[in-house]
């Protein structure tokens, strides 16, 4: 089954276009082809569980089609706090 996953994900090449130039060949090395069947349920195994770490911080997400948005509000006088509880969630979240 992963083989097949792996096979499905891998081996894709991009180039970008603007007019009649077009970049070189890269290699694709993470993403699932646009408009596939397999995207919305590979984005959903690999959001889950962002939203339960996001919430462990104590901060809300807010996820539609591909985006994904950690925000929070506070009194002007705890900023710097919900600035760091933030820090530290995005640092979480990027590991």
């Amino acid at each position: 089954m992963l083989g097949s996953f792996v096979s499905y994900l891998g081996g894709r090449i991009q180039t970008i276009r603007c007019g009649m130039s077009a970049s070189d060949a890269s290699a694709i090395l993470c993403g699932v082809p646009q408009g596939s069947v397999l995207g919305p349920i590979l984005f959903l195994l690999c959001t889950a569980d962002l939203l339960w770490l996001i919430e462990r911080h104590n901060l809300p997400p807010h996820m539609y089609a591909d985006n994904m948005q950690i925000y929070g509000f506070c009194c002007p006088t705890a900023a710097s706090q919900l600035q760091q509880q933030m820090s530290v969630c995005i640092d979480d979240v990027a590991l």
